[in-house]
C-alpha cells in the first residue's frame, strides 16, 4: 500500500521526467544454530557479510537475542552504523531474524503467523526513495521468513504442506497485498511437493519461483542451485553428504516480477553464493571452487551447512511508472467512463499482470491473463482509477472513470 499518490501522479503526467533507480540486495541464510553452537563462527559470518553487503539480511536458526545483537554489531555494522534489526521474537524452536540497511530501508511492523513446527515471521518494510519527501509515495515490502519441517518422509512432506496452507491462507486475507517475498529453509525436495504447489499455485497471492519447477533433490541438473550440504564431514553438528539439495528458496509475488508496485526483481540476480555448479555430492571447497575469493569460500564452508541465497531488486525512479517506447503501446480500454465492466485489449502475446488502483493508490483488483480481458468493476465505488498492465516488456497505465 502507498503513503500518498501526489508525486506519482505528477510523474505519470510527464514522459520527460528523469528517474534514478536504486538496487536493493536481499540475502537469506540458515546460520546453523548460531550462537548456541560455536559462537566463534561470527568471524566467518562477518567475512561473508562484508563481501556481499546485503541491504536486507534474513536468517533462520538463530537461537538468542544476544546472537542477533552480535550479528548486528560485529558482522554488519563494520565501519558503519547504518544497519538495524527488527525485534527478536521467541517461539517454539530456533528463530528467524531480519536486519536492514537504514540508509535504504525503513521498518514499519512485524507479526508472527503460528504454524508447526515453527512460526512464520512477517516483516513489513518500506523503501526510502531519496527523490521523495516525507509526504510522497514509496513502496512497501512484505517479507515472510520460513523454516519448514525437515525430513523426506511422507509425514514430513505433509507437515510442510500444512504449514504452507497456513501461510497461504494468511496471505489471502491481506486485502491489498503487494511486493511479497517468502524465503528461508523450506526443506522442499522438488516442485511436485504439495508445499511448493500451495505456495506457487494459481490462486490469490500466488508466488513466483525464479529458478522454476523441477525435482531438485539429488539432481545434477540443478547443481548450480543446490544450497545444502556444504560438507561431507560433520562440522558443528551440521549435515553432511555434499551439495545435493535446493532447500533454501526465495519466492515472490507477480508485482515484483513485473515491477507494477514500485519494486522489480532484477533478472539474473538470483544465486546461491559460492555455488559454481561443479560440486554435486561434493564438499563446497573440493575440488577447487573459483566462484568467490578463497577467504569467502573458506568462510562459507565453516559458517554453515547451508549456502546463503541472494537476489537484487530495483526500486525508485521509473520502477512501476509508465514506460514509453517499451513495445507495450496500443492499449485500448473501453468503455471509459464505465459502469459495470471494462474491457482492455493489448496486442501482446506475453503474460500480462493487471492491477486496478483507486485514487489513493490502494490496489483493488489484480489479475493475470492474455492481451484481452473483461474486468468486473460493478462492486467498486464511483470515481477515478488507474489501470496498470505489465509484462516482461514494460508497463502501461490508463486513467479509468467509474460512474
Amino acid at each position: 500500500m502507498k503513503l500518498t499518490k501526489s508525486l506519482l501522479l505528477t510523474m505519470l503526467m510527464s514522459s520527460t521526467f528523469s528517474f534514478a533507480q536504486d538496487t536493493i540486495k536481499v540475502m537469506w541464510y540458515n546460520i546453523l544454530n548460531y550462537p548456541e553452537i560455536n559462537s566463534a563462527r561470527i568471524s566467518y559470518l562477518q567475512t561473508i557479510l562484508q563481501y556481499e553487503k546485503p541491504d536486507i539480511f534474513v536468517v533462520c536458526e538463530i537461537t538468542s537475542p544476544a546472537g542477533a545483537s552480535t550479528i548486528l554489531n560485529t558482522a554488519l555494522n563494520v565501519g558503519t552504523t547504518n544497519y538495524a534489526m527488527v525485534n527478536y521474537t521467541d517461539g517454539p524452536d530456533d528463530e528467524n531474524m531480519l536486519f536492514y540497511n537504514t540508509a535504504k530501508i525503513g521498518f514499519k511492523d512485524q507479526n508472527e503467523i503460528q504454524a508447526s513446527p515453527r512460526q512464520f515471521n512477517e516483516y513489513i518494510l518500506y523503501y526510502k526513495d531519496p527523490s521523495l519527501n516525507a509526504a510522497s509515495d514509496t513502496a512497501y515490502l512484505y517479507f515472510y521468513a520460513a523454516h519448514l519441517k525437515a525430513g523426506n518422509t511422507s509425514s514430513d512432506a505433509s507437515e510442510r504442506a500444512s504449514a504452507a496452507s497456513v501461510l497461504k491462507s494468511y496471505l489471502n486475507t491481506r486485502p491489498f497485498a503487494e511486493n511479497t517475498i517468502l524465503g528461508g529453509d523450506m526443506n522442499i525436495y522438488g516442485s511436485s511437493e504439495s508445499a511448493y504447489t500451495i505456495f506457487t499455485g494459481e490462486v490469490q497471492a500466488n508466488l513466483f519461483d525464479p529458478i522454476g519447477a523441477g525435482e531438485y533433490h539429488s539432481n545434477p541438473s540443478f547443481a548450480i542451485h543446490h544450497t545444502q550440504s556444504t560438507r561431507v564431514v560433520a562440522i558443528d553438528g551440521g549435515s553432511t553428504g555434499g551439495m545435493d539439495d535446493r532447500f533454501d528458496m526465495m519466492l515472490f509475488s507477480d508485482d515484483i516480477r513485473y515491477g507494477s508496485n514500485g519494486v522489480q526483481f532484477l533478472n539474473g540476480s538470483y544465486r546461491a553464493v559460492g555455488q559454481d555448479g561443479q560440486h554435486y555430492n561434493l564438499a563446497l571447497n573440493e575440488p577447487a571452487n573459483n566462484s568467490v575469493p578463497a577467504n569467502i569460500l573458506n568462510a562459507l564452508y565453516y559458517m554453515s551447512d547451508h549456502l546463503p541465497i541472494t537476489m537484487k531488486l530495483l526500486a525508485g525512479g521509473g520502477v512501476g511508472i509508465e514506460e514509453h517506447g517499451s513495445g507495450m503501446e496500443g492499449l485500448k480500454v473501453y468503455p471509459n467512463p464505465a459502469k459495470d465492466k471494462i474491457t482492455y485489449f493489448l496486442n501482446e502475446t506475453d503474460e500480462l499482470f493487471v492491477s486496478l488502483s483507486d485514487i489513493s493508490g490502494r490496489v483493488v483488483l489484480t489479475k493475470k491473463g492474455s492481451g484481452s480481458q473483461n474486468l468486473d468493476i460493478s462492486s467498486f465505488a464511483k470515481g477515478s482509477y488507474s489501470l496498470r498492465i505489465a509484462s516482461a516488456k514494460g508497463i502501461v497505465t490508463r486513467k479509468i472513470i467509474l460512474e
